[in-house]
């Protein structure tokens, strides 16, 4: 497992991505840079974000035991699976946690990964694939561009997931931080997109922190 990780953000409670109520993981670093992301500063591997993987373990351990915990953990960035050994590290230590449900998107697709880590359905439940594409809009309120699909593969969750994908409202969640910034997580559509300041990352997931 590589030591270090690049990390743009980790918060709880995330009620936008994802079924229920979630811990969230964003990485930093994308190499796919997809047209009409938003938020370009996710794409560098700023080494400014570098985190100890176990630091990140251990920030995961403590959303997961908060009463009531998480009811599952959303993967997403940046491009995690740009930095494979670290966030096959920190998959496998949330299933030692106990974490079942890990919902990952990422801008390769589902079939190209597979090939690569043929590990991954033992270790996520769900997966949303594909590059977000500008100007291929959705109604779907799970993701950013029509293109994108919903993999499913932990069937104990398909009652859970069919309800998320098929849900009329799309959410998002505004914090204002500690230090008076205001965090946006969620996936508006996309003829809302340039109302907001910086909500999207590259996969079309947002979850963003701005001054």
């Amino acid at each position: 497992m590589k030591d270090t990780v690049l990390v743009h953000l980790m918060h709880f409670p995330v009620y936008a991505l994802g079924p229920g109520t979630r811990a969230g993981l964003w990485f930093q670093g994308c190499t796919l840079r997809c047209r009409g992301c938003v938020t370009p500063e996710s794409w560098s591997f700023d080494p400014k974000s570098s985190v100890p993987v176990p630091d990140v373990i251990e920030g995961l351990r403590a959303f997961f035991r908060t009463e009531p915990p998480p009811d599952g953990l959303t993967i997403s960035g940046g491009e995690p699976f740009d930095q494979p050994d670290a966030l096959f590290g920190i998959l496998r230590a949330a299933r030692e946690l106990g974490v079942r449900d890990v919902l990952a998107y990422s801008g390769y697709r589902a079939e190209a990964l597979l090939e690569s880590y043929p590990q991954l359905p033992q270790l996520l439940s769900a997966l949303v694939d594909g590059p977000f594409e500008r100007g291929n809009r959705t109604d779907s309120v799970w993701k950013g561009s029509l293109n994108q699909r919903l993999v499913l593969f932990d069937g104990d969750f398909r009652e859970r997931y069919e309800a998320w994908e098929q849900s009329p409202k799309r959410k998002m969640q505004l914090i204002g931080m500690d230090d008076g910034r205001k965090l946006l997580i969620g996936i508006p559509r996309q003829e809302d997109v340039f109302r907001l300041k910086n909500p999207f990352f590259c996969d079309g997931s947002g979850g963003r922190q701005w001054n």
